[in-house]
């Protein structure tokens, strides 16, 4: 059996890991797959919370290597990569299949140097815009570009990520770039109920409340400071709103964002922490919202469609890929007046997805699908059809991977 070895960034709460445990999960003899997976992840930061437990429940490993972390660190990485190199020699996989910026550039520089005959890529966001300066964003480009000569596939998570690495940055050749969607675990979301009494009451909340629901890291790239600015502006609008953030974050940085909250609304603001129960936080809510100035293809988003959920959120990634008029509104990032323009027009109509609507999102980001469209990708490369096979041909001929 084809053994892959899946390298992960961080095994951390938060889309990237969940979609490389599912996709471990699924790509196993367990569950009838023709491949078997191991995962390797790195080291969390402070404030992340640890999906290891969860990858144990579903029956996936994680090998963590704790000289992988997110910072640059030129000693750390040196570390990590031999550690990797090591790893490969011994497990000798047929693919290696990195997630995420930190473990594509040592994963793939480790699976070239381990001589590992397939190497792919997703990313799941990139970095290129928001995170760094303007010098620095140029270099990691020219990584990127680096890495992808030896990439035989690059997976996009959506199609504005793909014309961002096509296009944008030409990080890749067309041809070996693939677009496949997230796919996610989304039947709890899609059988919840709305409990919406019963979470005021356990909120303190009157029960004729309006929910705003954010759910994600404490991070300055989601921007909770402009979502904080533009709920002060709803509020002025719409008194009998709440806003319930789910996340948490390094502990500074929270503390911050606590004050910023209690200057803009008094206790019109609840800090949730991390919560385990989203669908029933969903259900129950009236709007999501999202500020980020980065995204890939934001889980909390999917999720929240999949629970009926209206979506107002920034332009980022796929969000555009993701929402239409009559699912959400789409909004300049840091604007804002605009975000709360938007959630004051979504709070008002009080108009939820339409069944038919929150099936469409289950079908188009489940995880068996996922799990389908990676299989097919792996089996292009193993059947010799994929890019180095046809590296003779030109680019209007070549196959997609």
């Amino acid at each position: 059996m084809p053994h892959v070895v899946r390298i992960q960034s961080r095994i951390c709460v938060g889309g990237p890991a969940l979609h490389s445990i599912l996709l471990s999960e699924g790509l196993s003899s367990g569950a009838g797959s023709r491949y078997e997976t191991t995962l390797v992840g790195g080291a969390l930061e402070p404030g992340e919370h640890s999906l290891s437990e969860f990858a144990l429940e579903r029956g996936v490993q994680v090998h963590e290597l704790s000289h992988m972390r997110r910072a640059v660190h030129p000693g750390r990485d040196a570390a990590a990569l031999a550690s990797l190199v090591r790893l490969l020699k011994r497990l000798k996989p047929d693919i290696v299949h990195t997630h995420t910026a930190k473990a594509g550039a040592l994963g793939r520089t480790a699976a070239r140097l381990a001589g590992v005959p397939t190497i792919v890529h997703t990313f799941h966001g990139h970095t290129f815009d928001g995170y760094f300066s303007s010098p620095a964003t140029r270099a990691f480009v020219q990584v990127e570009r680096g890495l992808s000569r030896f990439t035989d596939c690059v997976v996009a998570i959506s199609e504005a990520q793909r014309f961002d690495l096509v296009e944008r940055y030409r990080v890749a050749p067309a041809h070996r770039v693939r677009m496949v969607p997230l796919g996610l675990e989304l039947d709890r979301f899609r059988a919840c109920a709305s409990d919406r009494d019963e979470l005021r009451a356990e909120l303190g909340l009157p029960s004729t409340a309006k929910l705003v629901v954010f759910a994600g890291r404490l991070v300055p790239i989601k921007r909770p400071d402009v979502l904080l600015s533009a709920f002060e502006r709803v509020l002025k609008a719409m008194p009998e709103a709440h806003l319930l953030i789910a996340g948490d974050g390094e502990a500074t940085y929270r503390r911050g964002l606590e004050q910023l909250a209690r200057e803009v609304s008094g206790t019109h603001i609840h800090f949730l922490g991390l919560r385990r129960d989203l669908p029933r936080l969903f259900g129950a809510s009236d709007v999501f919202a999202l500020s980020s100035d980065n995204e890939g293809t934001p889980v909390a988003v999917i999720e929240a469609l999949a629970a009926g959920l209206p979506v107002a959120a920034t332009d980022v990634g796929g969000v555009s890929d993701i929402l239409a008029p009559h699912t959400g509104r789409v909004v300049p990032g840091r604007d804002a007046q605009a975000l709360a323009l938007a959630l004051i027009e979504l709070l008002r109509s009080g108009r939820r997805l339409s069944d038919q609507d929150r099936d469409d999102v289950v079908r188009k980001f489940s995880h068996r699908r996922l799990i389908k469209d990676v299989t097919d990708i792996y089996d292009e490369l193993m059947s010799g059809r994929g890019f180095r096979a046809r590296v003779s041909l030109s680019r209007s001929e070549a196959v997609s991977c």
